[in-house]
C-alpha cells in the first residue's frame, strides 16, 4: 500500500463569514478537493477513471462542526475507505488544525459508481484493477 500524503488547504479570506470563520459549506469543497486529491494519489484519478467510463456520484454527504476555522489557518484533510460493496464507497473525512492539531470538522461522503450514461456499475465484476485498488485502502 502506498503511503497518502494529507491534503492541505489553507484558508482564504473569501471563505469566511461575517463572523470571521470559514462558512460550513466550504468544508465540503474541501473533502471534495481532499477526494480527488487522494484517488489521484492511488492511481484512480477522477480524469482517467471518467475516460473509461466510470463516474462516481455523491449519493449522500454529512459534516460535523467541531471547532471554528478563521482565514489563513491551514487545515489538514485526512480521508479514510470505510465501506465498499464494489457498487458502493463510503468515505470519511477528518479535518484538523496544522498547526494546533485541533479536530475542526469530521464528515462523511457516499459514492455509487455509474456508466457515462447513469447506469449503475459494478467495479468489482467490471474493473478488478480499480476494485484491487480500492479494497487496498479499505479500512472496515
Amino acid at each position: 500500500m502506498k503511503q497518502i500524503k494529507p491534503y492541505e488547504h489553507v484558508v482564504q479570506y473569501y471563505e469566511t463569514d461575517q463572523m470571521k470563520v470559514v462558512h460550513h459549506s466550504n468544508y465540503i469543497r474541501w473533502f471534495e478537493e481532499a477526494r480527488i486529491d487522494f484517488f489521484e494519489q492511488i492511481g484512480l484519478g477522477y480524469k482517467e477513471c471518467e475516460q473509461k467510463g466510470i463516474l462516481s456520484p455523491v449519493t449522500s454527504v454529512s459534516a460535523r462542526y467541531k471547532t471554528p476555522t478563521e482565514f489563513y489557518d491551514t487545515v489538514v484533510i485526512r480521508i479514510r475507505f470505510t465501506k465498499y460493496t464494489g457498487v458502493r464507497l463510503t468515505i470519511e473525512y477528518e479535518v484538523t488544525d496544522k498547526a494546533k492539531g485541533t479536530v475542526r470538522c469530521t464528515g462523511q461522503s457516499e459514492h455509487c459508481f455509474v456508466t457515462t450514461d447513469g447506469k449503475i456499475v459494478s467495479v468489482a465484476r467490471n474493473n478488478p484493477e480499480m476494485d484491487a485498488t480500492i479494497r487496498e485502502y479499505l479500512e472496515e
